[in-house]
């Protein structure tokens, strides 16, 4: 992950959104924090940033639950589970440099000062722009999917949860 790259000038500087990868029962650890609600099944979560001025991948994370909102993940939290709930200090969110936003869905509406989304108020053209980057960001997980990195379900890992987490 390289977060040196980005010219001094440009503030907006990445975008930003989780994908949701489709597996089998989390049969040994059942709970509601597997599913997803877009596929109406079990998954997992990934949150992938790329760069708005270059075609490269600047984050990755994953995978987490389903469950999880787009927005704690930014923040580094890890499960939905209050019980277990820890921060990541070395989220996505604690790297960006100062300065320096991204472009998120409004799903990352609680950030402003790190993400920039899509609000009454803004100009045609901003939104237009907006709608652009986002667009872009979806292309890409349409593309990975179209090649069947993420298109089928996962069903590896025998020995429990952790396991199939660990080679997912």
């Amino acid at each position: 992950i390289r977060l040196d790259r980005f010219n001094d000038e440009a503030i907006i500087v990445f975008s930003i959104d989780a994908c949701h990868f489709m597996v089998d029962e989390m049969a040994l650890d059942p709970s509601n924090r597997w599913y997803d609600f877009k596929k109406g099944g079990a998954g997992l979560k990934y949150e992938v940033a790329l760069s708005i001025h270059s075609n490269e991948i600047i984050w990755i994370r994953g995978p987490l639950e389903a469950s999880i909102h787009d927005i704690s993940m930014f923040r580094g939290y890890t499960t939905k589970d209050k019980k277990k709930k820890k921060v990541d200090k070395d989220a996505f969110i604690s790297r960006i440099p100062a300065g320096k936003k991204g472009v998120g869905d409004s799903g990352y509406s609680g950030e402003p000062n790190k993400i920039i989304t899509t609000r009454k108020g803004q100009s045609a053209e901003m939104k237009r722009w907006l709608g652009r980057v986002k667009s872009r960001q979806e292309s890409f997980f349409s593309r990975v999917k179209s090649f069947d990195i993420m298109k089928n379900r996962f069903r590896h890992g025998k020995r429990g949860t952790k396991d199939k987490m660990n080679r997912h």
